[in-house]
C-alpha cells in the first residue's frame, strides 16, 4: 500500500523531495501524517502557524520550508484554497536568468550606494529591464561580487 501511495505522489509530481526536513511530531508518531505527501506537508504547515499559533519561523522550521515560501504558499492558498497546496499544473517559474549587463548594473548600483537592499534593486532591474527577477537572486549577485549585504567588505 504504502508503495502504491509513493508511486502515486510521484507520479503526479506531489511527493516531498525532503521528508527528512519535517520534524513536526505528528508525522514521526502517527502514521496518518505522511511526511512523503507534499501537499499533506504544506496544508499542516499552514495550519500550524495560523491555527495552533506557531511562529512562522517555527512551522517552517517544523516543515522544512522557508519563509519566503511560506508566505507565498499561504497568499495562494487563500486566494485558490486547497488546489495551491497541489501545485501549479505549469510547474515552477524557469529560472530568470539575468545577462551580465544587469550583473554589472547590480554591482555598480550596490557600490554607489551600499544601503541599497535587493529588493530596490529588484524594482529598478525592472523598471529598467524589464527583467523580473527575484530579491534573492540579487542577492546573490551582490554576495558573489563580494559586496555583501551592507556593500564592500572594510578588510
Amino acid at each position: 500500500m504504502a508503495n502504491t501511495k509513493i508511486q502515486f505522489l510521484e507520479k503526479e509530481r506531489l511527493l516531498n523531495p525532503k521528508p527528512e526536513r519535517v520534524t513536526n511530531q505528528l508525522f514521526k508518531t502517527m502514521d496518518f501524517f505522511d511526511a512523503m505527501d507534499l501537499p499533506q506537508v504544506r496544508y499542516e504547515m499552514l495550519r500550524a502557524a495560523r491555527i495552533e499559533k506557531y511562529t512562522v519561523a517555527k512551522a517552517c522550521k517544523l516543515f522544512g520550508f522557508s519563509r519566503e515560501y511560506f508566505y507565498k504558499l499561504e497568499r495562494n492558498f487563500n486566494a485558490r484554497g486547497y488546489s495551491a497546496l497541489i501545485g501549479s499544473p505549469k510547474g515552477r517559474r524557469p529560472l530568470i536568468a539575468i545577462n551580465q549587463e544587469i550583473v554589472t548594473f547590480i554591482v555598480h548600483q550596490k557600490i554607489t550606494n551600499p544601503k541599497l537592499t535587493g529588493e530596490n534593486l529588484r524594482k529598478k532591474i525592472l523598471k529598467r529591464y524589464k527583467v523580473d527577477c527575484s530579491r534573492r537572486t540579487v542577492e546573490r549577485v551582490i554576495e558573489n561580487a563580494g559586496l555583501g549585504k551592507r556593500g564592500p567588505s572594510k578588510s
